[in-house]
């Protein structure tokens, strides 16, 4: 007879085992029945899809342009399309058309959008084709297709954040900001874009509609988690998108693609009707922002959008605003300023193409007549452990409870598994990781998971130091503005942004500071740029492995650079943007070899 230890064990390891088992199965269940209804979600969309292709086929196929005019639509921003209507030089609804029919093959190619409402943007521009008075200087966005990113507020539109769980939840109403471009007379929401399960990475794929691939390679990503704005735009599916930034969310899809795209400071714009990765959908979080953005083709894009955000309604409707109208004698100033740059922030080094991209900025802004001068960044290891431990104070649990029992997407692995550690654990696997390389990623296991409220309040202590001592040292070298890479890298290949996390401290350090910052397409990776190097060899992580892979054949991709300003100066910010955009020669190929096959009379 066995012991009476031996049946406590075995009792034990039995209720473990079962316990295990039943959790397998609930997360099997869990599993089928998001499966189930992102595929109910996905045929709903595309058969909806193909009745708006044959509306478009059938009612208005004889309204489209002549060749040559849809080639100009198509390759227009939103200000040259502005000045083609005023010229009467296409119509309202030829500009709709165009777009429509671009974006749905756009759409069925590289996976960047949702929903599409294109009879409805279609009616709204026939009705301004019938209005023919002068009106295009009362509103600033008249008859300019727009795409929303997929959690922004648009009634009748699921605000899914790409949780297949929230699927046939269509909103009530339009959030604030689709409220005011549509005042501003703009096509909000003829077409959303997608973005990754519940917004926390730099890439864009979700059970609903699949995985975004980037215009200048299908093998790389699209960036995210304002992945399908950017690949529309670069597309020319859009001119103009709206996305939203948390840590780079905005900057890294418009680096990757090849375009321009802006996040404001964080309480300039509002967030209200702006749905979040929380059971309540109310971020309990607010030390770090979010902050909604244009992405566009030019500077002048962004700045349409901007003064049409900053508008009486907007603090009408959000009082808790700080009422900042849009300052036009500071984005008009032709004063030359001095300007602080750098190529490393010395965490993560960046690739030989990046620090080019930089270097070309700096020189091309010195002939403009600013200094620009090296500036060493300060401590940027300390802004990822704020970022990480600041989100992730709670253990990932309101992210995870967002998802409402889907099963979350394998690219957060890295990321879960380090928010749910032990913190008892945490002190000795971060030592152990940096005695074999892994620094990098020991910073991540020491910063993010669950925190105590003194711990928590000790983290925002840290952050308001952090943010005074960046600041303060701003000033005492009289910066004006920052230059700096967008990313370590040139697009990431699909599925490695759980591990690549850390190459994008050059925007989270921002979102940390809280300070507005826009993103120019600079340049294009050479052939004898296809390689990585850790400088300073102080890493040897998984990390270094996968930027290598990530530079191997990256010719061709679009580089950017970011400007940084000073909280609520973004006039100044886009005002530099515009004058880097004009100095500089275009990129050899501003559109993609993708964008450029797409024809809209063939199926």
């Amino acid at each position: 007879m066995l012991p009476i230890y031996s049946w406590s064990i075995s009792i034990v390891a039995g209720l473990f085992i079962l316990n295990w088992c039943r959790n397998r199965l609930k997360q099997s269940n869990y599993r089928s029945i998001a499966n189930e209804r992102a595929q109910r979600k996905r045929q709903a969309r595309d058969k909806h899809r193909e009745e708006l292709l044959q509306l478009l086929r059938t009612k208005y196929s004889t309204k489209l342009p002549d060749r040559s005019i849809v080639e100009r639509i198509s390759r227009s921003t939103a200000v040259e399309l502005l000045d083609g209507l005023e010229k009467n030089e296409f119509t309202y609804t030829q500009v709709i058309l165009v777009l429509s029919f671009r974006s749905i093959k756009i759409g069925k190619e590289i996976n960047c959008t949702t929903e599409e409402f294109f009879d409805q943007a279609i009616e709204y521009a026939e009705q301004f084709d019938k209005d023919h008075t002068n009106n295009h200087e009362k509103i600033l966005l008249k008859g300019i297709p727009i795409s929303i990113k997929d959690h922004i507020d648009q009634k009748g539109a699921d605000s899914s954040m790409g949780i297949a769980m929230k699927n046939f939840r269509p909103s009530l109403k339009d959030s604030l900001i689709v409220q005011l471009l549509k005042e501003q007379g703009a096509l909000a929401g003829f077409v959303r874009t997608s973005t990754i399960q519940g917004m926390m990475l730099p890439e864009t794929e979700n059970e609903t509609y699949g995985i975004a691939t980037n215009p200048f390679d299908s093998t790389r990503t699209t960036g995210g988690s304002s992945g399908g704005c950017g690949a529309l735009v670069a597309s020319c599916g859009t001119p103009i998108s709206i996305g939203t930034d948390i840590g780079g969310s905005i900057r890294i899809p418009a680096h990757f693609c090849g375009i321009f795209g802006f996040k404001p400071t964080p309480g300039r714009i509002s967030n209200v009707g702006i749905t979040v990765p929380s059971p309540k959908n109310i971020p309990g979080e607010t030390n770090i922002r979010a902050t909604a953005g244009p992405l566009a083709r030019c500077t002048d894009d962004l700045v349409l959008v901007m003064r049409s955000f900053l508008q009486e309604n907007l603090w009408h409707n959000d009082p808790h605003l700080c009422r900042q109208p849009w300052r036009d004698e500071r984005f008009q100033d032709k004063k030359r300023l001095t300007i602080g740059f750098y190529t490393n922030d010395n965490w993560f080094p960046p690739a030989p193409a990046c620090i080019r991209a930089v270097n070309e900025a700096a020189d091309a802004l010195r002939k403009l007549g600013h200094t620009v001068i090296p500036y060493t960044p300060i401590n940027v290891q300390e802004a990822m452990r704020l970022i990480l431990g600041i989100i992730g104070a709670d253990g990932a649990a309101h992210f995870l409870e967002s998802l409402e029992n889907e099963p979350y997407n394998p690219i957060y692995r890295p990321l879960v598994y380090a928010a749910k550690l032990p913190n008892f654990l945490r002190p000795f696997l971060a030592r152990l990781m940096c005695i074999v390389g892994e620094r990098r990623n020991a910073n991540t296991v020491r910063s993010i998971g669950s925190k105590s409220a003194y711990e928590y309040f000790d983290l925002i202590i840290d952050l308001k130091n952090y943010m005074n001592t960046w600041l303060d040292d701003l000033r005492k070298n009289k910066i004006d503005l920052l230059l700096t890479p967008v990313n370590a890298l040139p697009a990431f290949r699909r599925g490695q942004s759980g591990h690549l996390f850390n190459a994008c401290s050059y925007t989270c350090l921002f979102n940390v500071l809280h300070l507005p910052a826009g993103v120019v397409p600079m340049t294009l990776v050479r052939d004898d740029e296809q390689y990585y190097e850790d400088i300073g060899h102080l890493n040897n992580d998984i990390a270094l492995s996968m930027a290598k892979e990530t530079c191997r054949q990256s010719a061709g991709l679009p580089v950017g650079v970011q400007l940084v300003g000073w909280p609520n100066d973004d006039e100044r910010v886009l005002c530099v943007m515009k004058e880097l955009e004009s100095s500089i020669e275009k990129i050899q190929s501003r559109m993609s070899k993708f964008a450029e096959t797409i024809d809209i009379f063939t199926d």
